[in-house]
């Protein structure tokens, strides 16, 4: 991430202090369809890692859910705290909320977060009959079809959309408590565009700051404020078949205690779309 005053427009200057102290290491993930993939790869839909004694997640009412994503974190580049061994999974459920739960977004009933810290390569001690739990055409989903994962190690400063961004750079409560004090002309045009174009946190990513098209829900509950990105699942409908709702985005976000411990009871999912 290169922030050298010359590179930047001259309403970010005075901020460059603060931006460049927010920056954080991120892997970001490039998609291509895939059928070829093992049970313990890396992979965006397709069929879960699930050894034999280890019971198919489905949600409180007892319907499957669709493995939105695993990885085998040995092949991540390394990040602060995250598993360097093991398989984390994303399950959600194929609703037309995807499984999210609108007053408790911690709650696992429609989503589910796995990890495996031991790996089995061997595919006959692994689950691979999944005709029971697949899933019919009138099943919501955000994806369909399987993608294997490019990780590539990157860097951000804090995202536009994070709710500390006005608190930590501009010393406001909201973005916009910003825009009577702005100094330079138009906020939109001169502030908030060109940082977006510096510092887009879209796209599908682990670690880093968080993409969102409406609100952080971490702005308004305490509870979850020091709760950091665990991972991010984009639309991307232009070389993929992912859409989450309108041209959405999905995360999910964890206690970097939880993160060290291999917790991953209470992690925070959302989604939001235009």
């Amino acid at each position: 991430m290169d922030l050298q005053p010359e590179n930047l427009p001259h309403t970010l200057h005075p901020y460059l202090e603060k931006i460049s102290a927010t920056i954080l290491p991120s892997v970001a993930l490039q998609l291509k369809s895939d059928d070829t993939l093992t049970l313990w790869q890396s992979k965006i839909g397709g069929q879960p890692y699930l050894p034999l004694d280890v019971t198919y997640p489905v949600d409180s009412e007892g319907n499957p859910l669709a493995l939105l994503a695993q990885f085998n974190c040995a092949e991540i580049p390394n990040l602060p705290h995250f598993p360097d061994k093991g398989i984390l999974q994303f399950y959600i459920a194929a609703d037309d909320l995807y499984g999210m739960n609108f007053d408790d977004q911690q709650q696992q009933s429609g989503f589910k977060v796995l990890y495996f810290e031991q790996i089995i390569e061997d595919a006959s001690q692994l689950k691979q009959d999944f005709s029971e739990v697949q899933l019919s055409e009138d099943d919501y989903l955000p994806f369909t079809g399987q993608y294997s994962i490019e990780f590539s190690l990157t860097s951000q400063p804090i995202s536009l959309g994070d709710f500390a961004f006005a608190p930590k750079i501009l010393g406001v409560d909201e973005l916009y408590d910003f825009e009577d004090q702005f100094e330079g002309g138009d906020f939109e045009d001169d502030f908030i565009e060109p940082y977006d174009e510096l510092a887009s946190a879209s796209g599908h990513r682990l670690g880093g700051y968080p993409y969102f098209t409406q609100t952080d829900p971490r702005q308004y509950n305490e509870k979850v404020q020091d709760y950091i990105l665990l991972f991010q699942l984009d639309t991307d409908d232009v070389e993929n078949d992912i859409m989450w709702g309108d041209s959405g985005v999905g995360n999910f976000f964890i206690h970097p205690d939880d993160l060290k411990k291999r917790d991953f009871s209470k992690v925070l999912y959302n989604w939001d779309c235009c």
